[in-house]
């Protein structure tokens, strides 16, 4: 809300401070069981209104809702908690994990060793000498290929749990974001649905003061005309919200057949003192994308040193085993006899000559390095911007003075009375209705932008103690 505006609103307030009196001494108190009380701070007179404003515990919605079919009411630390449980695709990304670990057990393979026989038989008829033969031959990695696979898969992950970690923090920001429009809208809602009942009482009045010819019929029609703009507000509000509690439900994984979740808080929390510094520390060596990137890099590095022992050429081992049958010929007759042998061989690497592949993983590495430079300096950032956010809609919350949310409810009453008694026009009294609407739904979307900011910094900074 701007600051002009809500000046405007103070000074609709404060001008009807005689009237309201007036109207009080002849009337009676307006003050009644259950009206809002304030909070006070041990610092002296506190100037936020008391918790009930903006709880939806005890919320009556006087207008029909079918359209909101909500079965179950929820609050926030359950919600965040099924959340966790629930959710479809954090389900699909936990797979992640086992994937990575099967990977990491992959990479302990050593080769397998080869084994070959064969058969050599004389098919001229000649008597000749029949060969078997059979071998096993096994290639010996050297270089430490095996322990450099296996540090690059334990990297890598690390970095699936960092990803995992982030993309739940990601999510629980959305999801608080959810709720906390849920709470926001279910008090919009309360208010609209107040301010059409007021429109339709004030059509009533109109009708009843037009029998007596005290107003023009044209008066009626305005009241008329308020009432369906109030009604269409209305159903505007109850539209957004069954899409909010809708998207809620889809969070938690839940079928809609089964109805819409209500959420229930408050959004009046007390403001929290943070230490900006403190928060961009945190933030910079443990939230958790800063985290994945740091283990990024650690993948890279173990890449590259992959990369590095691959080039190392890997023995061959083979041993054979052959047995030649007696030779029977008549020309050159021999004994059966057996042989074995035992060959080493070593690949000539011209291919390292060719050095793509290491030069590929040194410029990951260096990529990764700049990555977490990047996301360290995002974070910091990020920080900066939601605590900047978080104090200004502190500040905006302050602006709601007690006297003026307190005095708001009065401010219809006191004008509709005055109206009654000929000495306030309609106008007067419409603008009245305005006015405490749109303070209160100001209210409201103040205290939802604090909420969202507090969510936002604590995010930032991968902090997590939020309730409502």
């Amino acid at each position: 809300m701007s600051i002009q505006r809500f000046l405007l609103i103070v000074a609709a307030v404060t001008s009807i401070s005689a009237p309201l009196a007036h109207a009080q001494e002849q009337s009676g108190p307006l003050g009644k069981p259950g009206m809002p009380r304030f909070i006070h701070s041990s610092g002296g007179a506190s100037n936020r209104p008391a918790a009930s404003l903006a709880s939806t515990e005890n919320l009556e919605i006087t207008t029909p809702l079918p359209g909101l079919p909500t079965t179950y009411k929820i609050r926030f630390r359950e919600f965040m908690k099924y959340l966790q449980e629930s959710n479809i695709n954090l389900a699909a990304q936990r797979f992640n994990i086992p994937i990575a670990q099967a990977q990491l057990t992959a990479a302990r393979v050593y080769p397998d060793p080869t084994f070959e026989s064969g058969y050599g038989g004389d098919l001229s008829n000649e008597r000749q000498p029949s060969n078997y033969t059979g071998g096993l031959s096994q290639t010996i990695l050297l270089g430490g290929k095996i322990g450099a696979r296996t540090a690059a898969a334990n990297d890598a992950l690390q970095v699936s749990r960092a990803q995992l970690a982030d993309y739940l923090r990601n999510l629980r920001t959305q999801a608080a974001n959810t709720f906390i429009d849920g709470l926001t809208g279910f008090l919009i809602l309360q208010r609209k649905s107040k301010a059409l009942m007021r429109a339709n009482e004030l059509v009533e009045v109109n009708e009843k003061r037009l029998k007596k010819n005290e107003i023009r019929e044209d008066e009626v029609l305005r009241t008329r005309i308020a009432a369906l703009e109030a009604q269409s507000d209305l159903i505007s509000t109850e539209s957004s919200l069954h899409e909010t509690l809708a998207s809620m439900s889809v969070l938690l994984g839940s079928q809609q057949r089964d109805g819409l979740l209500s959420p229930v808080g408050n959004l009046d929390i007390p403001p929290r003192n943070f230490s900006l510094e403190d928060l961009v520390e945190r933030a910079v060596t443990s939230r958790s994308d800063v985290v994945a990137a740091s283990n990024a890099l650690d993948t890279a590095r173990a890449q590259y040193r992959l990369a590095q022992v691959n080039r190392i050429p890997d023995l061959t081992l083979s041993g054979a085993y052959a047995h030649i049958t007696r030779a029977t010929n008549p020309i050159d007759p021999s004994p059966a006899w057996d042989s074995a042998g035992l060959t080493l061989s070593i690949p000539l690497p011209f291919s390292d000559l060719n050095k793509g592949n290491l030069q590929a993983a040194n410029y990951a590495q260096l990529q990764a390095g700049v990555a977490l430079q990047a996301a360290k300096l995002q974070a910091q950032a990020d920080v900066r911007i939601a605590y900047e956010r978080y104090t200004l809609a502190v500040d905006a919350v302050k602006q709601f003075e007690s006297e003026v949310l307190h005095d708001a409810d009065g401010l219809y009453q006191s004008r509709l009375f005055r109206m009654e008694e000929g000495k306030s026009s309609l106008v007067d009294v419409l603008n009245a209705h305005q006015a405490i609407n749109q303070i209160y739904i100001d209210y409201y979307n103040a205290l939802s932008e604090q909420a969202k900011a507090l969510v936002a910094l604590e995010s930032s900074a991968g902090v997590w103690d939020i309730d409502f």
